[in-house]
């Protein structure tokens, strides 16, 4: 998206009144000008009230259009991350993973920054323009062939900055690509820490050659675009004053041009040089601005469409749930070509317990996010209670009947959308069952804490999952980071509970002592489901 289409669709009327405002200080700015170029050469007498209006309306006019402008940035880097966090929620999921978590930051940390500081230098560039016009206003009416003269030279100087201000803005991007970088290798600093300090030559290997060798390029194309555009602004001060030697040394040889007039061109001149060198070093931002904003469009982010907004009734309950020719391809890590799930071709009722089972890399997780509606199919349709569900209003209500821990859960600090009269007194309830009491407390919804172990925090999970008491329920590998007692007490007590409410309930999992307690027992072997004979036995 261009960025000046985009400040305009935002902020269409802050931005017409700072326009406006600036033009009226680039004028005003002007007319002092030439006031104090008349008063130089004694032709401004009676003028200082005048003066004194001028400089009245150059303050408030200069002062409305920052504060309109203050506000505009402020209010559009809000609407950016508000609208790119409801782009996120309205991305499929799959799209998400193949981003990464580090783009993901990148975008709500350092582009909207970005982009909110380049839109902001738009109208700024105009307030400045209108000031640099009304300048050559007054340089035309003291005399127009100095004027031109004047411009010729400009031109030049704006040439001669603008070929290294391109290649500025190539380094740029350069610079954001190795940002991207930077962050997934912060990501790994962040997540491997055990493992990095357990293994010396694996963790020198990745400060040196990941790390240290990223954060070195990222060093090394910052700096050289900085000091290209260090340079660029020095050479384009430099200009300022050649051309004021021009004016005071070289353009009196030639004759005609009275004192008054070489007065007038080198006060405008110098009152130039700051919008001016404001237009010039903008072209940064602006560039880095555009970097930023091409990087936003290409995480391919979906717009939260009509059908997801507005009241939803959830489903309480349902009849059948069915898998048909349901079908999911995806690449996976160190492997040429794609691996493709299915098809598949399931039923789930309430009030049934399923274990589903298989290898590592088998396809089970990506089965229960197709079940749950996290991925949709490629091919086949899913169908609840003889209905398939096609768009996305009803993709939105279908999730809406499943609870699930996930072997990557996130574990949230308060009870998010769970606001009800007797939480505290079920969430207690819980508490005591998961053996949680000595270490959790619940306060207006509020987590008392988050620090605990993996298998605790499972617990809390699980607890959340409780309290949300939906007709489905889901857990990947749940049990694998609990001790032998709580483990039993999940799959002999907790699973059962839940099937006797109606629930229905899936569980990947490969504790195989306790595949009896199944109604039944499926297994993937490389992306096939098969329900066989002797599974079936064991689980009945």
């Amino acid at each position: 998206m261009n960025l000046l289409r985009m400040l305009l669709r935002s902020s269409r009327v802050s931005l017409v009144l700072a326009v406006l405002s600036g033009l009226a200080s680039g004028a005003s700015s002007a007319g002092l000008l030439a006031l104090t170029g008349a008063a130089l050469v004694g032709k401004a007498e009676g003028m200082g009230g005048f003066f004194a209006v001028l400089c009245a309306v150059t303050l408030l006019s200069r002062y409305a259009s920052h504060a309109v402008l203050n506000s505009m940035h402020h209010g559009l880097v809000y609407q950016m991350r508000t609208e790119l966090g409801r782009q996120i929620l309205a991305t499929p999921l799959r799209r998400l993973e193949e981003l990464g978590g580090h783009r993901l930051l990148a975008a709500l940390t350092g582009d909207i920054s970005f982009v909110g500081a380049g839109l902001m230098l738009l109208p700024q560039l105009i307030i400045h323009l209108a000031i640099l016009l009304g300048c050559l206003g007054y340089m035309a009416w003291l005399s127009r062939p100095l004027l031109f003269a004047t411009l010729g030279f400009m031109v030049v100087g704006l040439a001669t900055y603008m070929i290294p201000a391109r290649q500025s803005l190539k380094l740029m991007r350069t610079a954001r690509e190795l940002y991207d970088r930077l962050l997934r290798h912060f990501d790994t600093l962040s997540s491997g820490t055990k493992e990095l300090k357990m293994h010396r030559q694996r963790r020198l290997a990745f400060l040196e050659e990941d790390l240290v060798g990223t954060a070195s390029s990222l060093r090394r194309v910052d700096a050289l675009s900085g000091n290209i555009d260090a340079a660029n602004s020095s050479w384009g001060m430099l200009l300022f004053f050649a051309i004021i030697g021009l004016l005071l040394f070289v353009m009196p040889t030639f004759g005609g041009i009275d004192a008054a007039t070489l007065t007038g061109f080198s006060l405008t001149i110098l009152y130039m040089q700051q919008p001016l060198d404001s237009v010039l070093n903008s072209f940064h931002g602006v560039g880095q601005a555009t970097v930023a904003l091409a990087k936003l469009d290409a995480l391919g982010l979906r717009q939260e469409t009509p059908a997801l907004q507005g009241p939803l009734e959830a489903p309480r309950s349902f009849s059948r749930l069915e898998l048909r020719g349901v079908t999911h391809s995806y690449h996976r890590d160190h492997e040429d070509g794609r691996f493709q799930l299915g098809p598949i071709h399931l039923t789930l009722s309430p009030g049934e317990l399923v274990f589903l089972v298989g290898g590592n890399g088998s396809g089970k997780t990506t089965l229960a996010k197709l079940l749950i509606g996290l991925y949709t199919p490629e091919s086949g349709e899913v169908v609840l209670d003889g209905k398939p569900i096609t768009d996305e209003r009803d993709w939105e209500r279908y999730r809406q009947l499943f609870s699930s821990v996930f072997v990557d859960f996130y574990l949230f600090d308060r009870m998010l959308g769970l606001e009800r009269q007797d939480l505290a007194e079920q969430a207690g309830k819980y508490l005591e069952r998961l053996q949680l009491t000595h270490k959790v407390r619940i306060d207006n919804g509020v987590l008392s804490t988050t620090s605990l172990s993996q298998g605790q925090r499972k617990r809390l999970a699980l607890l959340t999952a409780y309290l949300e008491d939906r007709p489905f329920y889901l857990f990947d590998e749940w049990a694998a980071d609990q001790d032998p007692i709580f483990k039993a007490l999940f799959y002999e007590q907790l699973l059962p509970d839940l099937k006797q409410r109606g629930k229905a309930v899936l569980v990947i999992s490969h504790d195989d002592r306790y595949f009896h307690l199944a109604d039944r027992l499926l297994r993937l072997d490389y992306g096939q489901l098969r329900e066989p004979e002797a599974l079936r036995q064991h689980g009945s």
